[in-house]
């Protein structure tokens, strides 16, 4: 099967990684602690020119249910530029019951406001975004408060520097406070996200892992819950402090960023401290979460464990500064749905996910699949399957484009995946394509049958017509224009007797060249990728179009076809092809060559 390029943005773009850089620090001063009240709205900023080391404050944050624990912050100084030119981050020490009872900072926690007291007020210095990798260490990076105000206002971002040196002096300060080696001290990372993902099995999850990890994305993926997008009304009033549920898809598969409100000002809210895909302008649904105790993780660093809640309004901004949206109204989001059938057991389940974030609905798509095929047959084994889908869209002029198909699958090892995995590529790719703004709205898998029963066969031999009867021929030869009559015959691959079909390949009038038969199973072929998805093999530029890319799925025989397939010249161009279906997959592959007669 043909690669595609890589999609646009999906789910974790940047894992925003930054170092420690030299700063001389400034004397320690006798700043009164706050008590704040995370229901102000809109609250006043502490300017980062009136922050100095030294200085204590309160950090407010969610560890259990929707109780709001408060902690201390003291201020060991700021480093300058360190997420970009003009982006400075405090770095702040912590401690507290709460700090102590989570064994540290913990992934989950970014956002949570931290207070300081001046002239009579309780002002907003910024938000806990980053520590140290690993985890264990009570020490903070802070997004200052005026950086995350800049969110509200859609403001251009600067990208951000991969790291600066470390100076002597704040690594000094940082491990005298941490009680770690300067060298353990000299890098702050961006925290990790938590991201919550319902209708996952015990190997989903782990794959879900272990495609983060390769792609060294800051997220620790765990079993959440499902929340639908149809929720009820808000209970409750969103404060500073309280958990934050980003939400990238609902339904089956509910999958969410779980992190901290920073503050709430007429009718927005500010979270995270950091971004979360950092993609600007966004869609993704803005959810309540109940917290349900923060994990001491040895190998992922401590973390929050959320349940996902009612609706609160809609994401609009994933920017440098952290996640905005506007409270009230939630999204509309594009709907997977399936129908997966079991026909030994009889058993059918009907589900649907929808995806919030459009950038997810490709991964969102092979997952809710999976799962549901997971679920239904409730085992991991071989089999066989047959499938209906229809994906539909929207090209950049706003008209409809739709791909139906149906096919059948078979698997020695594991029909689940081998089911879906079609699916997913044929999403990623027309989402992907980059010549036109292409949107997927909808997904809709009405059949998917599946049996243990491992059947198909395998084309063994090619046989040629020779006027009389079907022969064995290394070359078949025709006139442009004239037909070739061809025989498959087809071997099950659990054994039993033989099978014939045959088919007919008329050559072109127009041909000119040589080249070769070759007669194959369609569970043995991948689209016909245009040349210009494919990275580095287009020979020359080609200005391709998505309805190339369309008629290639479309065109792609199914899994249960017998394909036969002309193709002339040097590069072995497809000039001419037949197919006949079957009752099960067809494999394997013969070919011979074929002689231009002039």
């Amino acid at each position: 099967m043909a690669v595609a390029r890589s999609p646009r943005a999906v789910v974790g773009l940047l894992a925003l990684a930054i170092a420690v850089a030299a700063w001389s620090v400034a004397p320690a001063t006798g700043a009164t602690q706050a008590s704040p009240d995370p229901a102000v709205e809109c609250p006043p900023v502490l300017p980062l020119d009136q922050v100095s080391a030294g200085m204590r404050g309160t950090a407010v944050s969610v560890t259990s249910g929707r109780s709001l624990s408060s902690f201390s912050a003291e201020v060991l100084g700021v480093l300058q530029d360190a997420v970009g030119p003009g982006r400075d981050i405090i770095v702040v020490d912590l401690s507290g019951p709460a700090v102590t009872a989570a064994g540290g900072l913990w992934a989950g926690a970014s956002g949570s406001p931290v207070y300081f007291r001046s002239g009579g007020l309780d002002r907003l210095a910024g938000a806990i975004a980053y520590g140290l990798a690993g985890g264990g260490s009570t020490l903070a990076g802070l997004t200052p408060a005026q950086d995350m105000y800049d969110v509200l206002a859609i403001g251009e971002d600067t990208p951000s520097t991969a790291s600066v040196a470390v100076p002597r002096a704040l690594a000094a300060r940082m491990s005298a406070a941490s009680g770690l080696s300067i060298t353990q001290t000299a890098t702050l990372s961006r925290l990790k996200t938590p991201l919550s993902a319902s209708g996952l099995t015990d190997r989903g999850l782990r794959s879900m892992q272990a495609a983060i990890d390769r792609q060294g994305l800051p997220f620790i993926a765990y079993m959440g819950s499902s929340a639908s997008n149809n929720p009820p009304p808000p209970t409750a009033r969103l404060r500073a402090g309280d958990s934050f549920a980003a939400a990238m898809s609902l339904g089956d598969v509910t999958t969410a960023g779980i992190g901290t409100t920073t503050f709430v000002c007429n009718g927005k809210a500010v979270a995270f401290g950091h971004p979360f895909n950092w993609t600007g302008d966004t869609t993704m649904a803005i959810r309540a979460a109940d917290t349900i105790t923060i994990v001491k993780d040895p190998i992922f660093g401590s973390y929050k464990l959320a349940n996902i809640a009612e609706s609160l309004g809609t994401l609009t901004q994933d920017r440098l500064g952290g996640i905005a949206g506007s409270l009230g109204t939630a999204p509309v989001g594009s709907p997977i749905t399936s129908s997966v059938t079991d026909l030994d057991l009889q058993r059918t389940r009907t589900g649907r996910s929808e995806a919030i974030f459009p950038d997810f609905l490709p991964f969102l798509a092979f997952t809710h699949l999976f799962q549901n095929v997971d679920v239904t047959i409730d085992r991991i084994g071989g089999g066989s399957s047959e499938m209906e889908y229809a994906i539909h869209g929207t090209r950049g002029d706003g008209s409809p484009w739709e791909l139906l198909r149906s096919t059948r699958y078979a698997s020695p090892d594991d029909i689940s995946f081998d089911s879906v995995v079609e699916l997913g590529f044929t999403a990623e790719t027309l989402q992907g394509f980059e010549g036109e703004d292409i949107t997927v709205t909808s997904i809709d898998v009405p059949k998917l049958e599946v049996t243990k029963a491992f059947q198909r066969y395998d084309v063994r031999r090619l046989l040629v017509w020779n006027g009389s009867q079907y022969v064995v021929r290394e070359f078949a030869s025709a006139r442009p224009g004239r037909t070739i009559r061809l025989r498959a015959v087809l071997r099950p691959v659990n054994g039993g007797a033989t099978r014939n079909v045959d088919l007919a390949l008329k050559v072109p009038q127009n041909a000119r060249r040589s080249g070769y038969i070759e007669v194959l199973g369609g569970g043995s072929i991948g689209p016909e990728i245009p040349c210009f998805i494919v990275e580095d093999e287009c020979v020359e530029d080609t200005d391709g179009t998505f309805d190339q890319l369309l008629n290639a799925f479309k065109n792609q025989p199914p899994g249960d076809a017998v394909v036969a397939r002309l193709r002339l010249g040097d590069a072995g161009v497809l000039r001419a092809q037949s197919s006949v279906r079957e009752d099960t997959v067809v494999g394997g592959r013969v070919a011979i060559g074929f002689l231009l007669i002039r």
